[in-house]
């Protein structure tokens, strides 16, 4: 039987490490995607909170006879499915623009417009993009809009340099990104988003990257997480980091700029893909496939064309390789069946030799009757010689760890000592050499490093002490009544009372001798002994029974 139990233990031992191997991630930035893994489990109760919201929303716009109010309704409708429902907020953006139209409202309707091309272009559609922003007249737009419609005349073409990657006319879409960006940054509107970020993408571009970093990080504290505005710095700072090759801080941001989007129902985004070609090339195949799947959820969810595209091209390599690792977790878990059918069989085996060896030792017992009364009596003497033996390793055992703990620790603080006298020594002959004579009379007169030297003195004889007897301050109290238990401070390991009763307990019982330890006179250790074995609930024999407190 014992060498199947160690069978059975070398057993665990190779499914443990196996599926340790197979379930590891890699990488400095797991816990966070564990925090990103939860918000994907619970996204579904952040899209109920969002369309929550709309329902509100939607009931006020029923309820209300005013145009100007309808606008706005329709228009806070049209924010809450900007990045959730591609087809709905077109709905409500139509809406304003044909109730702009109706009422004459040219900034109504420059508005509407302008948040409509940024609509379809999030979408993938570029060409009507375009066709509305180049209707817009720049020129009549009112400064609190203008940015705004630079801004989307830029990102649009920031769509379509993704989506033509390596096509020759990425340059000139670049060029006009760039050209739009300075309309941007000529706008007097320092803190706003959209010249934060514009600011921040015309220092990456000129090379000054660490400035761009420390911008970005500036604008994210002034901005909460779970809005657009949050995740949309957060991966600009993931951006600037990857061009910089640090790929831990890339993908902290990226999953940060992630869990954000999913905290704001965003379905329109760019991390989650991106973490997914980010963890697909580390190999971790289980987390790429997982944040892929989200990502082409939530695109189908938008409908947004680009992003679906941009999400296939990826996806048949990590649903090859994901297909991969589950055929081969298949074939260790057929190997781990036959390692167990394997142990079932040798435990059946064992089972019926035990069987046997039973009903032989049946035949025995009638030779062993005789024998009964000797086996007992030297049973009886083998357990007595078996406490003292116990009893003495114990003692042995205690005795070693506590020579053990303190020759180590007490030897570490002399070095420390000679160290901080040779420190002081030649502090003190700085001070004479130069003539310091007040300097040097003020050192000599100073008590501090005796003070500091005890304090760690005792620190490290407490810790040396809890370490072999780590529930002695529990255990001492016990002996004594509630009212008068002894509680320590917060910072306090052992008090100076403590102490006494630790150094009977470490065998050293003489009073003198603790006096000198404490630094105190042996009035007060008698005081301490005898004041509390007076109160204590075992008055006759409270020293021993302080001597009875175990060590670990």
């Amino acid at each position: 039987m014992k060498h199947l139990s160690l069978d059975m233990k070398f057993l665990v031992v190779i499914l443990v490490a196996v599926l340790l191997q197979s379930c590891g991630t890699g990488g400095g930035n797991s816990q966070l995607f564990d925090r990103l893994d939860k918000a994907i489990t619970g996204s579904a109760e952040f899209d109920r909170k969002k369309i929550g919201r709309i329902d509100s929303l939607s009931r006020l716009l029923v309820a209300s006879d005013d145009p100007r109010r309808e606008f706005e309704l329709n228009r806070q409708l049209f924010l809450e499915y900007k990045s959730f429902v591609c087809d709905s907020a077109l709905h409500y953006i139509n809406a304003n623009i044909g109730q702009a139209r109706e009422a004459g409202d040219d900034y109504w309707l420059a508005l509407s417009l302008i948040e409509k091309a940024d609509l379809v272009a999030k979408a993938g559609i570029f060409t009507e993009a375009l066709e509305i922003l180049e209707a817009i007249d720049s020129r009549t737009l009112p400064n609190d809009i203008k940015d705004n419609y630079y801004q989307i005349c830029g990102t649009t073409y920031q769509y379509m340099v993704e989506y033509a990657e390596g096509s020759e006319y990425m340059q000139a879409y670049q060029a006009k990104i760039t050209a739009y960006r300075d309309s941007v940054l000529a706008m007097p509107a320092p803190d706003s988003f959209i010249y934060e970020t514009e600011y921040g993408s015309r220092l990456i571009e000129l090379g000054r990257r660490q400035e761009a970093v420390e911008s970005f990080i500036e604008s994210l504290e002034n901005y909460s997480f779970g809005t657009r505005e949050y995740s949309v710095i957060a991966s600009l700072i993931a951006y600037v980091y990857q061009i910089e090759g640090d790929h831990d801080k890339r993908e902290y941001y990226m999953a940060m700029s992630a869990i954000s989007d999913i905290h704001g129902s965003v379905k329109e985004n760019l991390a989650l893909r991106a973490l997914a070609e980010f963890r697909f090339e580390a190999g971790d195949v289980s987390h790429a496939y997982r944040y892929l799947r989200k990502s082409m959820e939530d695109a189908n969810y938008f409908s947004a064309r680009m992003r679906k595209n941009q999400s296939a091209n990826i996806l048949p390599l990590v649903i090859r390789a994901y297909e991969a690792q589950q055929r081969e977790m298949q074939a260790q878990l057929k190997w781990f069946i036959v390692l167990i059918s394997a142990l079932a069989v040798g435990l059946v085996v064992a089972v019926v030799f035990i069987i046997k060896q039973l009903r032989t030792v049946s035949h025995s017992l009638n030779l062993v009757s005789v024998t009964k009364d000797k086996l007992l009596k030297l049973n009886d003497e083998l357990q007595q010689t078996n406490a003292a033996l116990t009893a003495t390793n114990t003692a042995l055992t205690e005795s070693s760890c506590i020579k053990e703990e303190y020759i180590g620790k007490f030897m570490e603080l002399c070095s420390n000592y000679i160290s901080t006298l040779e420190q002081y020594r030649k502090m003190l002959y700085q001070q004479a050499a130069s003539g310091r004579t007040e300097d040097l009379h003020k050192s000599l007169r100073s008590t501090s490093i005796i003070s500091n030297t005890l304090k760690e003195f005792y620190k490290a004889f407490d810790t040396a002490f809890l370490n072999i007897f780590p529930d002695f301050v529990q255990r001492f109290n016990e002996l004594l009544p509630e009212d008068d238990r002894i509680q320590l401070k917060e910072d306090e390991k052992l008090n100076t009372e403590l102490r006494v009763f630790a150094l009977i307990r470490l065998g050293i019982t003489d009073s003198a001798k603790i006096a000198s330890f404490l630094r105190c006179s042996i009035t007060t250790i008698y005081t301490y002994r005898s004041k509390r074995k007076k109160r204590s609930l075992c008055p006759v024999d409270f020293d021993d029974e302080v001597m009875k407190i175990a060590s670990f």
